[in-house]
């Protein structure tokens, strides 16, 4: 009956309208020709996604990922014109103010392979610049793929940022008829296995769907910093209305260390300078396929080292994809989260999807994964099987045919006890939580962990009860729960979640100071 039942879901749901026609030939596949295995990672990539060998374009760059502005002018951007020039991929003309930019291009994304330089260094601000005006004009350090999404406009100053044209747009690239402006993307992170493992992940995801929990953590700073919870409120809001399970954190606190993030597809979070909490544990995986975000002004300030920053350790735990920073963007020059989590529901690619969510390029901003992943391509087409992740399909199907909260909430309900799921019952809990209904959202929670098998699973719960007395000022309640834990949970890798939060919820008395001679 169950299985009628989602059978009848997958049928009558309705696909997306959107069909991104950014196709593989639309890719150069920039590789650096000194490295061996910068080139093997490129023909793979061409070799997976189907691009023409003849837009693989291996130049002998610098093996640094920090390198000058003229190293950059002179061995990076002047040479891929070179290549742009001899391969006739763009044709070049004067506009109205006289800058020379392209009008038409055959290319219109770059995916820049690991062994391409990352950075730019800030230089003295040149003598032609100086009496400029501009309100970042002393910011001339930039992420090397934000400088080469204008790699055919001459004359652009290298002080401060350039408008992005394609800012907030709701329509694939190719369509948007801007010619001089590239897409770009990274395959990069600590290791080449990494790489191709970011790539064979996500095209498994697009074929077979990105299932999984949804995980926001807010940052609750308040002040300058609020655009940021702004962003998460909007994602956390349209992540439940799709159908994803979803979990946040509402605490100044990040998630705590070792917190059970079990089943993670999506990440946003901010703001710490490196990684903690659940990505300190070694055993923490991301669902293949996974997008996960951290703010952070230097999140991309090096890629080979995982303990450091964010990016690269994101990917070291198993995402396929995230966004970063390389140098400060400050906040309002950032990846708008909510821009880039709804146009990759939408179904457009992640390049595509970053490029919509950014305000400037010439700037420090960053995408790494395949530019051309859309992990949502199949969202609300029948899923191609229904034994894996079942739970998650039920879910995500549920609201896409039942639009009505009641019906929807009763018809998951009755799944859930029937088939014992603690993956409906805490999603059910965690909307009620979101909705303040906070005693049904305890039930909810209490079924899930009856439900679930797993220890780490059923501490989640535990602490899913924990933060909705939080939310609803019951300290005391909560330490209690906590310390009941503790017993229970001892020896299990989550138990350093329990001892983290009993210390926030009740921290120690401070030192007692000796007295002054």
């Amino acid at each position: 009956m169950i299985l009628r039942a989602f059978l009848f879901l997958c049928l009558s749901a309705t696909a997306l309208a959107n069909e991104a026609p950014l196709q593989p030939g639309h890719v150069a596949v920039i590789y650096n020709a000194g490295i061996p295995q910068s080139r093997e990672l490129a023909e793979f990539y061409a070799i997976n996604r189907s691009i023409p060998p003849g837009n693989l374009v291996g130049l002998i760059f610098p093996k640094e990922e920090t390198i000058t502005r003229s190293a950059f002018e002179k061995r990076v951007r002047d040479p891929l014109r070179a290549e742009f020039d001899k391969r006739k991929w763009w044709t070049l003309a004067r506009n109205a103010n006289n800058t020379i930019l392209p009008t038409s291009s055959r290319i219109r994304c770059l995916a820049i392979m690991k062994g391409v330089p990352l950075r730019i260094s800030r230089v003295p601000i040149p003598a032609e610049e100086a009496e400029s005006k501009g309100q970042f004009k002393e910011n001339n350090e930039a992420a090397v793929d934000s400088e080469l999404a204008l790699l055919g406009v001459r004359g652009i100053p290298i002080g401060g940022a350039v408008p992005n044209q394609y800012f907030n747009k709701d329509f694939s690239f190719i369509e948007g008829n801007l010619p001089f402006q590239l897409l770009v993307g990274r395959i990069d992170a600590k290791d080449y296995e990494t790489c191709q493992r970011m790539l064979l992940d996500a095209l498994d995801a697009e074929e077979k769907g990105l299932w999984g929990h949804a995980y926001i953590d807010f940052s609750k700073k308040g002040g300058a910093f609020a655009m940021g919870d702004q962003w998460l409120e909007l994602i956390t809001k349209r992540s439940i209305a799709a159908g994803f399970p979803t979990i946040t954190d509402r605490n100044k606190d990040t998630f705590v260390t070792n917190y059970p993030m079990q089943e993670a597809a999506i990440y946003f979070g901010w703001y710490t300078f490196h990684r903690n909490g659940p990505f300190l544990n070694p055993a923490m995986k991301f669902q293949p396929g996974a997008v996960a975000v951290h703010l952070h002004s230097l999140s991309a300030g090096q890629l080979g080292d995982p303990k450091h920053n964010w990016s690269s350790a994101l990917l070291d735990r198993g995402a396929a994809a995230t966004l970063g920073n390389t140098w400060e963007p400050y906040l309002q020059l950032s990846h708008n989260f909510e821009i880039f989590h709804d146009r990759l529901l939408k179904g457009y690619s992640l390049a595509e999807s970053a490029a919509m969510a950014i305000h400037v390029l010439s700037w420090q901003n960053l995408v790494l994964g395949d530019p051309l992943y859309r992990p949502f391509k199949n969202r609300g087409q029948k899923p191609p099987e229904l034994t894996t992740d079942r739970d998650f399909k039920i879910t995500r199907m549920a609201h896409d045919n039942w639009p009505d909260v009641t019906e929807r909430t009763t018809k998951l309900g009755g799944a859930a006890e029937r088939m014992k799921s603690g993956i409906i019952f805490e999603n059910l809990g965690t909307a009620l939580q979101e909705g303040k209904e906070f005693d049904k959202a305890i039930a909810q929670f209490t079924k899930a962990q009856s439900s679930y098998k797993a220890p780490q699973d059923k501490l989640r719960q535990v602490l899913n009860i924990v933060e909705t007395e939080r939310r609803r000022n019951n300290t005391s309640k909560a330490t209690a729960l906590l310390k009941a834990a503790k017993k229970e949970y001892r020896g299990i890798p989550g138990s350093k979640a329990i001892d983290a939060l009993i210390t926030i919820l009740n921290p120690p008395a401070p030192p007692a100071t000796k007295p002054k001679k």
